[in-house]
């Protein structure tokens, strides 16, 4: 790969940012084997992915940085030696149209994944997450799965200039300019979800207005900073892995990009 030791080194910690993420995600219910997080390779038209789930790519709490695969905006296979998801069209076409987002999380999770197939409003009732949904969710109306770069064009057309969107009947897409933060996305929206659930259960919630949420957003912590929190309950679930004897296999060798 061109840019010598520094973009080694910057890939290779992207590569690790992916495989946590799809831990945190795993650990945090929020994805089993399926779904997943990817990185845009900066300056360049190259992903990071989580492959495609099968007999050895299981849940995603197991993911390891050397399992992460490198693709092409096209969905082309270009390093790894497992294929990356079949639905790998919504992170290529979201990179192709949003030149602004760097990191991209799918998954199935439950609640906010129901909020979208009854089509009901996610509010911004929590102070921390309420600017992620300050202007709404947009919704792709199909449960379809998305294995087609047209089906990934709409997708990315739904999703606009917004930082969630709803796969109705199907999960959520996550998007920032980088993959920490659309992870701590997924994980905010899931915590509203939760919030609208149970405020609705005990009466009329207080939806936070905009102009607080505007005042809201310039005090809040670093990403970096809960980002490292969910980074260390992931950690904590490959230690509990690496505890186990090893066992080496010709598949855990990165195979070469192909040019």
């Amino acid at each position: 790969m061109p840019g010598g030791a520094s973009a080694d080194s910057s890939e290779e910690r992207l590569r690790e940012q992916v495989a946590t993420s799809c831990r945190i995600l795993f650990k945090l219910g929020l994805a089993d084997y399926l779904g997943h997080s990817s990185a845009r390779l900066p300056g360049t038209d190259q992903v990071l992915i989580k492959p495609r789930h099968s007999q050895t790519i299981r849940g995603l709490g197991e993911l390891s940085a050397e399992k992460v695969v490198a693709i092409d905006l096209d969905g082309n296979l270009l390093e790894g030696r497992d294929p990356p998801p079949g639905e790998r069209f919504i992170h290529t076409e979201i990179y192709r149209a949003r030149p602004d987002v760097g990191g991209v999380v799918h998954t199935h999770q439950t609640l906010a994944t129901i909020f979208g197939v009854v089509r009901r409003e996610i509010l911004p009732l929590l102070h921390v997450e309420a600017p992620l949904v300050a202007r709404g969710i947009p919704i792709y109306s199909s449960p379809e799965l998305v294995h087609t770069a047209e089906r990934g064009a709409a997708v990315a057309a739904a999703l606009g200039d917004y930082p969630v969107c709803h796969l109705q009947g199907h999960g959520i897409v996550a998007v920032a300019p980088s993959v920490e933060e659309a992870t701590i996305a997924a994980i905010h929206l899931e915590r509203l979800a939760r919030a609208n659930y149970l405020a609705a259960q005990l009466g009329t919630p207080r939806v936070i207005p905009p102009d607080e949420i505007e005042r809201l957003a310039a005090p809040m912590v670093d990403f970096r900073v809960r980002w490292a929190y969910y980074a260390s309950l992931a950690d904590d679930n490959l230690g509990a892995r690496a505890s186990r004897p090893p066992r080496f296999s010709g598949r855990d060798a990165r195979a070469p990009r192909r040019p």
